[in-house]
Protein backbone atom coordinates (compact mmCIF):
# COMPACT_ATOMS: atom_id res chain seq x y z
CA UNK A 1 0.00 0.00 0.00
CA UNK A 2 1.12 3.55 -0.69
CA UNK A 3 2.88 4.69 2.53
CA UNK A 4 1.24 8.12 2.31
CA UNK A 5 -2.20 6.48 2.51
CA UNK A 6 -1.24 4.34 5.49
CA UNK A 7 0.30 7.30 7.30
CA UNK A 8 -2.79 9.43 6.75
CA UNK A 9 -5.11 6.73 8.11
CA UNK A 10 -2.76 5.96 11.01
CA UNK A 11 -2.83 9.61 12.06
CA UNK A 12 -6.65 9.60 12.05
CA UNK A 13 -6.72 6.35 14.04
CA UNK A 14 -4.33 7.74 16.64
CA UNK A 15 -6.43 10.88 16.99
CA UNK A 16 -9.64 8.92 17.58
CA UNK A 17 -10.55 9.33 21.25
CA UNK A 18 -13.86 7.69 22.04
CA UNK A 19 -14.70 4.86 24.47
CA UNK A 20 -15.57 2.32 21.79
CA UNK A 21 -13.83 0.62 18.84
CA UNK A 22 -13.11 2.67 15.74
CA UNK A 23 -15.34 1.32 12.99
CA UNK A 24 -13.68 1.71 9.57
CA UNK A 25 -15.83 1.12 6.50
CA UNK A 26 -14.26 0.54 3.08
CA UNK A 27 -16.74 0.94 0.22
CA UNK A 28 -16.42 0.79 -3.56
CA UNK A 29 -17.65 -0.99 -6.68
CA UNK A 30 -17.30 -4.73 -7.10
CA UNK A 31 -13.70 -5.68 -7.87
CA UNK A 32 -12.42 -2.19 -7.07
CA UNK A 33 -9.78 -3.68 -4.76
CA UNK A 34 -11.57 -3.11 -1.44
CA UNK A 35 -10.68 -6.46 0.07
CA UNK A 36 -7.00 -6.24 -0.83
CA UNK A 37 -6.88 -2.67 0.47
CA UNK A 38 -8.64 -3.67 3.70
CA UNK A 39 -6.38 -6.68 4.28
CA UNK A 40 -3.25 -4.60 3.83
CA UNK A 41 -4.63 -1.85 6.04
CA UNK A 42 -5.39 -4.40 8.76
CA UNK A 43 -1.81 -5.64 8.64
CA UNK A 44 -0.47 -2.09 8.80
CA UNK A 45 -2.62 -1.00 11.74
CA UNK A 46 -2.36 -4.12 13.90
CA UNK A 47 -0.59 -3.51 17.22
CA UNK A 48 -0.16 -5.69 20.34
CA UNK A 49 -2.27 -3.19 22.27
CA UNK A 50 -4.69 -2.44 19.40
CA UNK A 51 -6.43 -5.54 18.04
CA UNK A 52 -7.98 -5.47 14.58
CA UNK A 53 -11.36 -7.04 13.81
CA UNK A 54 -11.47 -7.84 10.10
CA UNK A 55 -14.63 -8.86 8.24
CA UNK A 56 -16.85 -8.03 5.25
CA UNK A 57 -20.45 -7.40 4.32
CA UNK A 58 -20.20 -10.59 2.26
CA UNK A 59 -20.97 -12.43 5.50
CA UNK A 60 -24.31 -10.64 5.77
CA UNK A 61 -25.96 -11.48 2.44
CA UNK A 62 -29.65 -12.16 2.37
CA UNK A 63 -30.75 -15.66 1.32
CA UNK A 64 -31.28 -16.06 -2.45
CA UNK A 65 -35.06 -15.93 -2.20
CA UNK A 66 -34.70 -12.37 -0.89
CA UNK A 67 -31.65 -11.34 -2.94
CA UNK A 68 -33.29 -12.32 -6.22
CA UNK A 69 -36.96 -11.71 -5.50
CA UNK A 70 -37.02 -8.97 -8.19
CA UNK A 71 -35.06 -11.14 -10.62
CA UNK A 72 -31.43 -12.16 -10.70
CA UNK A 73 -30.35 -9.24 -12.88
CA UNK A 74 -32.39 -6.41 -11.36
CA UNK A 75 -30.20 -3.40 -10.42
CA UNK A 76 -32.70 -2.14 -7.82
CA UNK A 77 -32.76 -5.59 -6.27
CA UNK A 78 -28.97 -5.46 -6.06
CA UNK A 79 -29.16 -2.20 -4.11
CA UNK A 80 -32.11 -2.99 -1.87
CA UNK A 81 -32.10 -6.77 -1.39
CA UNK A 82 -28.50 -8.02 -1.46
CA UNK A 83 -27.68 -7.59 2.24
CA UNK A 84 -29.36 -7.89 5.61
CA UNK A 85 -28.47 -4.38 6.76
CA UNK A 86 -30.44 -4.53 10.04
CA UNK A 87 -28.39 -7.62 10.94
CA UNK A 88 -25.13 -5.78 10.17
CA UNK A 89 -26.16 -3.13 12.69
CA UNK A 90 -27.56 -5.52 15.28
CA UNK A 91 -24.74 -8.05 15.22
CA UNK A 92 -21.68 -5.91 14.49
CA UNK A 93 -21.80 -2.15 14.05
CA UNK A 94 -24.18 -1.45 16.93
CA UNK A 95 -22.37 -3.53 19.57
CA UNK A 96 -19.09 -1.84 18.65
CA UNK A 97 -20.61 1.64 18.67
CA UNK A 98 -21.15 4.31 21.36
CA UNK A 99 -23.96 2.49 23.17
CA UNK A 100 -22.83 -1.05 22.38
CA UNK A 101 -21.92 -3.87 24.73
CA UNK A 102 -18.86 -4.95 22.65
CA UNK A 103 -20.38 -8.40 21.98
CA UNK A 104 -20.41 -8.95 18.23
CA UNK A 105 -20.60 -11.52 15.44
CA UNK A 106 -18.46 -11.46 12.30
CA UNK A 107 -21.07 -12.92 9.95
CA UNK A 108 -24.55 -14.30 9.60
CA UNK A 109 -25.08 -15.88 6.16
CA UNK A 110 -22.67 -17.47 3.65
CA UNK A 111 -23.89 -16.67 0.14
CA UNK A 112 -21.66 -19.34 -1.45
CA UNK A 113 -23.06 -22.26 0.55
CA UNK A 114 -26.44 -20.54 1.11
CA UNK A 115 -26.37 -21.35 4.80
CA UNK A 116 -26.36 -19.53 8.10
CA UNK A 117 -22.77 -19.24 9.30
CA UNK A 118 -23.45 -20.00 12.97
CA UNK A 119 -20.78 -17.46 13.91
CA UNK A 120 -20.00 -17.33 17.60
CA UNK A 121 -20.40 -14.23 19.74
CA UNK A 122 -17.11 -12.53 20.54
CA UNK A 123 -16.18 -9.67 22.84
CA UNK A 124 -14.18 -6.72 21.51
CA UNK A 125 -11.65 -4.61 23.31
CA UNK A 126 -12.79 -0.96 23.57
CA UNK A 127 -9.62 0.12 21.75
CA UNK A 128 -10.04 -2.35 18.87
CA UNK A 129 -10.31 -1.38 15.21
CA UNK A 130 -13.03 -2.81 13.00
CA UNK A 131 -12.04 -2.92 9.33
CA UNK A 132 -15.16 -3.78 7.35
CA UNK A 133 -15.25 -3.79 3.55
CA UNK A 134 -17.98 -4.27 1.00
CA UNK A 135 -20.21 -2.76 -1.64
CA UNK A 136 -23.09 -0.40 -0.80
CA UNK A 137 -21.75 0.42 2.67
CA UNK A 138 -22.37 4.16 2.78
CA UNK A 139 -26.11 3.91 2.27
CA UNK A 140 -28.67 5.67 4.46
CA UNK A 141 -28.95 2.70 6.83
CA UNK A 142 -25.26 2.03 7.44
CA UNK A 143 -23.14 5.12 6.75
CA UNK A 144 -23.58 6.78 10.16
CA UNK A 145 -22.42 3.59 11.91
CA UNK A 146 -18.90 3.98 10.50
CA UNK A 147 -16.56 6.36 12.32
CA UNK A 148 -14.11 6.45 9.39
CA UNK A 149 -15.31 5.97 5.82
CA UNK A 150 -12.96 5.13 2.94
CA UNK A 151 -14.16 4.89 -0.66
CA UNK A 152 -12.09 2.93 -3.20
CA UNK A 153 -12.82 4.52 -6.58
CA UNK A 154 -12.38 2.83 -9.96
CA UNK A 155 -13.77 3.31 -13.44
CA UNK A 156 -16.61 1.00 -14.49
CA UNK A 157 -14.42 -0.51 -17.20
CA UNK A 158 -11.85 -1.47 -14.56
CA UNK A 159 -14.50 -2.99 -12.31
CA UNK A 160 -15.86 -5.00 -15.24
CA UNK A 161 -12.47 -6.31 -16.34
CA UNK A 162 -11.36 -7.27 -12.83
CA UNK A 163 -14.76 -8.65 -11.89
CA UNK A 164 -15.04 -10.96 -14.88
CA UNK A 165 -11.50 -12.23 -14.30
CA UNK A 166 -12.27 -12.88 -10.63
CA UNK A 167 -15.83 -14.22 -10.82
CA UNK A 168 -16.07 -16.10 -14.12
CA UNK A 169 -15.86 -19.55 -12.52
CA UNK A 170 -18.46 -18.78 -9.85
CA UNK A 171 -20.83 -17.15 -12.35
CA UNK A 172 -20.65 -19.77 -15.08
CA UNK A 173 -18.00 -18.44 -17.45
CA UNK A 174 -16.70 -15.13 -18.73
CA UNK A 175 -19.75 -14.32 -20.87
CA UNK A 176 -22.15 -15.00 -18.01
CA UNK A 177 -20.02 -12.97 -15.62
CA UNK A 178 -19.89 -10.07 -18.06
CA UNK A 179 -23.68 -10.15 -18.43
CA UNK A 180 -24.12 -10.16 -14.64
CA UNK A 181 -21.88 -7.13 -14.25
CA UNK A 182 -23.41 -5.14 -17.10
CA UNK A 183 -27.03 -5.96 -16.20
CA UNK A 184 -26.98 -5.97 -12.37
CA UNK A 185 -23.80 -4.90 -10.61
CA UNK A 186 -22.74 -1.85 -12.59
CA UNK A 187 -26.26 -0.42 -13.08
CA UNK A 188 -26.89 -1.18 -9.41
CA UNK A 189 -23.82 0.81 -8.47
CA UNK A 190 -25.05 3.75 -10.55
CA UNK A 191 -28.38 3.61 -8.72
CA UNK A 192 -26.65 3.36 -5.33
CA UNK A 193 -24.39 6.29 -6.09
CA UNK A 194 -27.30 8.38 -7.36
CA UNK A 195 -29.22 7.72 -4.15
CA UNK A 196 -26.41 8.00 -1.62
CA UNK A 197 -23.41 9.88 -3.12
CA UNK A 198 -20.98 7.69 -1.14
CA UNK A 199 -17.88 9.61 -2.15
CA UNK A 200 -19.37 12.75 -0.64
CA UNK A 201 -19.68 11.12 2.78
CA UNK A 202 -16.26 9.43 2.65
CA UNK A 203 -13.42 10.80 4.77
CA UNK A 204 -10.92 9.40 2.26
CA UNK A 205 -11.36 8.67 -1.45
CA UNK A 206 -8.65 6.57 -3.07
CA UNK A 207 -8.28 6.22 -6.84
CA UNK A 208 -7.44 2.54 -7.28
CA UNK A 209 -7.53 2.18 -11.07
CA UNK A 210 -3.86 1.22 -10.82
CA UNK A 211 -3.43 -1.50 -8.20
CA UNK A 212 0.26 -0.66 -7.92
CA UNK A 213 -0.20 3.07 -7.54
CA UNK A 214 -3.32 4.02 -5.56
CA UNK A 215 -3.75 7.75 -5.02
CA UNK A 216 -5.65 9.85 -2.50
CA UNK A 217 -8.02 12.15 -4.38
CA UNK A 218 -10.10 13.41 -1.43
CA UNK A 219 -8.85 13.68 2.17
CA UNK A 220 -11.27 14.69 4.95
CA UNK A 221 -9.62 12.62 7.66
CA UNK A 222 -9.35 15.67 9.90
CA UNK A 223 -13.12 15.35 10.33
CA UNK A 224 -12.93 11.90 11.96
Amino acid sequence: MNPAITESIEAAVNAFNRPHPLRIGIDGMSASGKTRFADRLAQSLQRPDRPVIRTSIDGFHNPPEIRHRRGGNCPVGYVEDSFDKPAVIKELLGPLGPKGNLKYKLSQFDFVSNQQTQASTQTASPNALLIFDGVLLFCDQLASHFDLRIFIATDESVSLERGVARDHKRLGGSDAASRKYTSRYLPGQREYQKRNCPQDSAHLVVDNNDFLNPKIVVNRLSEV
